[in-house]
């Protein structure tokens, strides 16, 4: 891959995080190369690098491993104040545990984070302040030394956009974290505002085209939206008795259990046999980071959707590009595209990787401890909100009726390409474009 001289904000990124070790948020609108980045970064760069995200899926999708995989952190809260992160007990404490007693790295584990030199968390948005300041606290305590700085002294890449799926914070949890954060995002963590990143935001959008569109999205995004952009959004709602079937639409929704209603009420209208393909899975890959169906159900007929781009380079599908099936055999699956463009699909493997130190070569590799291997391709009469981040449609049956979370709104209407490829399955209200007053915040600061 090679960089666009044109693109600025690539470039100056690129330079930062292969020629500094100076700490990095890279951020940007929906469709505009955060993704690209990354493979680019990884392409070309000669440091020790991990890459890291919040969920197993996102982490599967990014070539890395999740948070609490790589520093053995178990899923809890973590207020700053925990036992369990601090150095020693105070004098006369009951309880004398410490980071040592809850952390029990291997030698190997030590090893791997005192030689890394980046570490790369992708995703940002969907991790939560207490989850980055105990890897801040693991880095200053077993990454070599450099305890007076934040993360250890070690390099830092953020990706991601504030705007997108905000981190989970269940109000249990809150109530321990509240006395400490002003906000659950990952910028109000202690190690973020000490390692006071440089804030690089790509600009250019490479996933639609209309200027129009664009402006209206950016708009949704910073909740700036004019009346006319609710005129011009509510009317594309869709007329009643909408087909998806007759257009390639994706029904875009909040609720995984509709989602899953739509996609079996679809599959069950079509005549001829149903195929049933098992994955195959190898070594060690927990369920809950399938990147498919274990059990892939179709049939001649379904609207399916492609799940990678295409490894080949030749760019006959991406993330996210939906097909018809026409083809069904043991090795392989034809799916037809732009109405008459056959693609042979055949399965593809994804990998459950560790990071390890490898002493003979002195570098940081990445091990491969599991695969999955499947067909890239799904149902795609339906995808939830949260699913569909990181994907390109071309049609889009958005129902934002039941939109909860900041950000949702932007998310499902920037995955179109298009305006003229969007539908609305109800009228939007401005009430439902929800914008989190504390990202607004953050953003207008930096």
């Amino acid at each position: 891959m090679e960089l666009d001289p044109q693109n600025v904000e690539f470039n100056r990124a690129a330079e930062i995080a292969l020629e500094t070790q100076h700490p990095l948020f890279l951020t940007g609108k929906a469709g505009t190369g955060k993704t690209t980045f990354l493979k680019y970064l990884r392409s070309v760069s000669d440091k020790n690098i991990a890459v890291a995200a919040p969920s197993g899926i996102a982490a599967v999708n990014a070539g890395g491993v999740t948070l609490h995989s790589l520093f053995q952190i178990q899923p809890s809260v973590y207020p700053p104040n925990d036992a369990r992160l601090r150095r020693r007990a105070p004098r006369g404490a009951t309880d004398r545990s410490t980071i040592f007693d809850h952390f029990r790295y291997s030698n190997e584990k030590r090893k791997l984070l005192q030689e890394l030199d980046l570490l790369v968390i992708d995703e940002i948005s969907m991790v939560r302040c207490d989850l980055l300041d105990v890897v801040d606290k693991l880095l200053r305590t077993f990454g070599g030394g450099n305890r007076g700085y934040p993360f250890g002294g070690k390099q830092v890449l953020f990706i991601g956009d504030p705007f997108q799926l905000p981190p989970v914070a269940r109000d249990d949890d809150w109530s321990l974290l509240e006395p400490h954060y002003p906000t659950p995002h990952f910028f109000s963590a202690e190690a973020f505002l000490e390692a006071d990143p440089e804030i690089i935001e790509l600009q250019r959008i490479y996933r639609q085209s209309d200027q129009v569109f664009i402006d209206l999205l950016n708009r949704i995004r910073s909740n700036e939206v004019l009346d006319a952009d609710l005129g011009m959004l509510n009317a594309r709602l869709a007329p009643p008795g909408f087909d998806l079937t007759g257009g390639q639409y994706v029904y875009l929704g909040t609720h995984n259990r509709l989602v899953d209603r739509i996609n079996e009420r679809e599959l069950g209208r079509l005549a001829g046999p149903e195929r049933t393909y098992p994955a195959y899975v190898e070594g060690r890959f927990p369920a809950r980071e399938y990147p498919n169906e274990h059990l892939l159900r179709l049939r001649k007929g379904a609207q399916v959707m492609f799940i990678r781009n295409d490894p080949s380079g030749e760019k006959e599908f991406y993330n996210g590009k939906v097909g018809t099936l026409e083809g069904l055999e043991d090795d392989r699956l034809v799916v037809v595209v732009d109405r008459d463009r056959e693609i042979v699909v055949r399965p593809e493997t994804w990998e459950k990787i560790e990071y390890r130190w490898d002493e003979e070569e002195e570098r940081v590799e990445e091990k491969v401890v599991g695969r999955f291997v499947q067909f890239p391709i799904k149902l795609a009469w339906a995808i939830t909100v949260h699913k569909s981040q990181g994907m390109t449609f071309e049609r889009v049956l958005a129902d934002l009726s039941g939109a909860f979370a900041p950000g949702q709104v932007y998310v499902a209407l920037s995955r179109c390409t298009s305006l003229q490829g969007l539908l609305l399955a109800s009228p939007l209200p401005r009430q439902a474009i929800i914008s989190d007053p504390s990202v607004m915040e953050f953003v207008a600061g930096k």
